[in-house]
């Protein structure tokens, strides 16, 4: 571990969001001394772009006009910082500049399909200068401001890191994107006239439809790389930090040619209405979606925002509420990264200090045991975006242990780890996805096919034991999933029902011989506007058909398992237990005593599962609850079970938080634990060693 560089340690961020008018607050000794004192190890302070918080000499870089007179307050927090071995990273924003700067060059700023600059938060009281978007093609973030600036500070100061805070693309029509554009594509840049300044959503316009998708990435990577080259030339040991985001069209790989951190926000925008908050597992997804892109090791940064939504920044989240959002960072596998408004003296809302201070010493905590961990998961999710949330939410909630895979990871190698591989609905098989998919099962694994059209079932017909002509039905309301005889291995806890809620667009398909039918289809009984009344007639007129709601087909060694529907998308919209049940008990048919974390399905307690050398990690986060969390509700009197590596006893369980209370045995190469009692967050530590033969 001592021969890592300092970005491939574990690592603990605070990053104070500085408001120019508090710098005369600022004293480097104290904010230093407070950072180390809640548990940092690494701080990241505004230093230039926007404002330049030291005194900058690049033409049109606009210095702070608060920054003390007298010394160098950068330099002096610098040294403040590594007196206490806390690194420093300095954040740049070039994404904006004031109007005075957009007047004396017009030229690098983003323009409107109408010709106007496109301004940012122009109504935003008080007495500030207007700020004007640059446009990512233009010198403003290149070679005429930005790559000077970097260069400057990597010169003067001794920063540990650079973090480049919204370098993305924002569509712009200003002539350096029109020639960049026609060059590429040897056609003009498509302009929507309806998109002007009036359409702005936070100061970002969407580009017209008939753009070619991949203009913005080549113009993001074009300006990020420019960057990145500057810093790399200047001090080739410093490690540049930038976000990714969990879409399917993210390519993780791509984003670390131009540098050598990731990141990403997991804001708990409690500003929206209720029915709009981000799912509570959120934090957990985009730490998995990070962790699917090896790094040498390095794990994504989850940025956490203190507040309950930028518009309401100055006030802190529910403690309840943040203190398991906060947990799920290092629950899974991530480096958490606080970020708050202003530092100590400022933050109006000081009950997320305390907060902050215990998630840092818990993490300090488990350092040394998840630092080299791998995740130990069953099943593998092909990432389609948010089209995977309903998935998301049926594995989280059931305590399945699972990974994600973008499109371009996706190998016979990669798959080989995982006893089941799950393909969702709406999935682009691109690049001999379904020939890899095919040899999976070849091999003996287990794959779970989604869909609702020919398009997304006939690739695997074969597989799934079905013909390939295959019909779409309308979308089907007041109808039921009714359990086959063969299908009793899915009605564990369900077997005083033989019918479940069923709705949606249907696959229709017919099985050739030796397709198991786990469960068919019953027709509505009614049209939606007539089920509730005349409840004389709410008899189901068809109560029996073959066609089929799930199969199972044996092929080879492996198994597939279609789900003629968008069954994910069901449980995530209605969020009956019966779905989950029916998820756990597919799992568990396809598993056996070989799931990896065996325990009764309960909402809301997030695990993950890792493994290093003989030692078994298992994460638990409380977030039973209804949302916002106004309280940590204590879980009590549960068991979990874990299969022990072949040939391996367990020698020691630990709860290394001393978050919960708890008894364990093993018997016949399983570990069984009793949880008396779980607070917020445990990670149990199983000590394993190889079983000793008596002669």
């Amino acid at each position: 571990m001592n021969d890592k560089l300092w970005w491939q340690k574990p690592l603990r961020v605070l990053q104070t969001n500085l408001q120019v008018a508090d710098t005369c607050l600022m004293d480097p000794e104290k904010i230093a001394r407070e950072t180390k004192d809640m548990g940092a190890n690494s701080l990241v302070i505004n230093v230039g772009g926007i404002y330049a918080w030291y005194p900058s000499k690049v033409p049109f870089h606009h210095v702070n006009e608060y920054l003390p007179k007298g010394f160098d307050l950068l330099a002096r927090l610098i040294e403040e910082c590594h007196r206490r071995e806390i690194k420093v990273i300095a954040r740049f924003d070039f994404s904006k500049a004031e109007d005075r700067v957009s007047q004396l060059h017009p030229e690098w700023f983003i323009r409107n399909a109408d010709g106007t600059r496109r301004a940012y938060g122009v109504e935003r009281p008080g007495n500030w200068s207007i700020l004007y978007m640059t446009c990512s093609n233009a010198g403003y973030r290149n070679d005429e401001v930005a790559v000077p600036v970097l260069k400057e500070v990597l010169t003067l100061y001794d920063v540990d890191g650079i973090f480049l805070n919204a370098p993305n693309y924002d569509y712009c029509t200003c002539p350096v994107c029109r020639e960049k554009y026609k060059k590429l594509y040897g056609k003009p840049l498509p302009v929507n006239p309806s998109q002007n300044g009036g359409e702005e959503t936070y100061g970002s316009v969407l580009p017209p439809p008939d753009m070619e998708p991949d203009f913005p990435g080549v113009c993001y990577r074009d300006n990020v790389q420019r960057m990145y080259r500057a810093v790399k030339q200047v001090r080739p040991e410093v490690p540049l930090v930038l976000y990714y985001m969990p879409s399917v069209k993210e390519d993780l790989a791509q984003r670390l040619q131009t540098a050598d951190m990731l990141c990403t926000e997991a804001q708990d925008v409690l500003s929206r209405k209720w029915s709009d908050i981000p799912p509570m597992w959120y934090p957990t997804m985009i730490m998995k979606y990070g962790r699917s892109q090896p790094n040498d090791g390095v794990k994504p940064f989850g940025i956490i925002h203190s507040c309950p939504g930028m518009d309401w920044r100055h006030t802190g989240l529910p403690p309840a509420e943040y203190a398991s959002w906060l947990r799920q960072i290092p629950a899974a596998g991530g480096s958490v990264w606080h970020s708050v408004t202003g530092f100590c003296d400022t933050i109006t809302d000081k009950r997320i200090l305390q907060i902050i201070t215990d998630v840092d010493r818990e993490i300090a905590r488990i350092e040394d045991d998840m630092d080299g961990a791998q995740e130990k998961s069953d099943v593998l999710l092909l990432w389609s975006g948010e089209g995977c949330f309903g998935w998301l939410q049926l594995m989280i909630n059931t305590q399945t242990q699972f990974d994600l895979c973008q499109a371009g990871q996706i190998t016979r190698q990669r798959l080989a780890r995982y006893p089941i591989v799950v393909l969702p609905a709406g999935y682009p098989l691109h690049n001999d996805v379904a020939d890899m998919l095919h040899a999976y099962v070849q091999d003996g694994g287990k794959l779970i096919v989604e869909g609702e059209t020919q398009e997304e079932l006939s690739p695997f017909a074969d597989l799934l034991g079905i013909e390939p002509a295959i019909q779409t039905s309308e979308p089907l309301t007041a109808c039921y999933w009714q359990f086959e005889p063969e299908g009793q291995a899915l009605r564990a806890q369900l077997e005083h029902t033989p019918i479940l809620a069923y709705r949606g667009v249907t696959a229709y398909t017919r099985v050739t011989p030796g397709t198991q039918v786990m469960a068919t289809l019953i027709p509505p009984f009614a049209p939606l506007n007539a089920v509730g009344a005349p409840p004389e007639r709410a008899s189901i007129l068809v109560k029996h058909t073959d066609i089929p709601l799930c199969t199972v087909r044996k092929n080879a060694s492996g198994t597939a398992v279609m789900l003629p529907f968008r069954f994910s998308a069901l449980a995530y919209k209605h969020r009956l237990a019966d779905f989950y049940r029916l998820w756990t008990n597919l799992v568990n048919m396809l598993l056996g005593q070989r799931r990896t974390l065996q325990m009764d399905m309960v909402q809301g307690l997030i695990t993950n599962t890792y493994e290093k050398a003989n030692t078994l990690l298992i994460h638990m986060v409380n977030a039973i609850g209804s949302r916002p969390l106004t309280n940590v509700i204590p879980y009590c009197d549960f068991d979990f079970t874990l299969p022990l590596p072949e040939q391996k006893q367990a020698v020691s369980v630990q709860g290394v938080l001393g978050d919960a209370t708890f008894t364990w045995r093993q018997s016949n190469g399983l570990l069984h634990v009793h949880v008396e009692k779980l607070q917020l967050w445990e990670m149990f530590r199983v000590s394993t060693e190889a079983i000793k033969r008596s002669r």
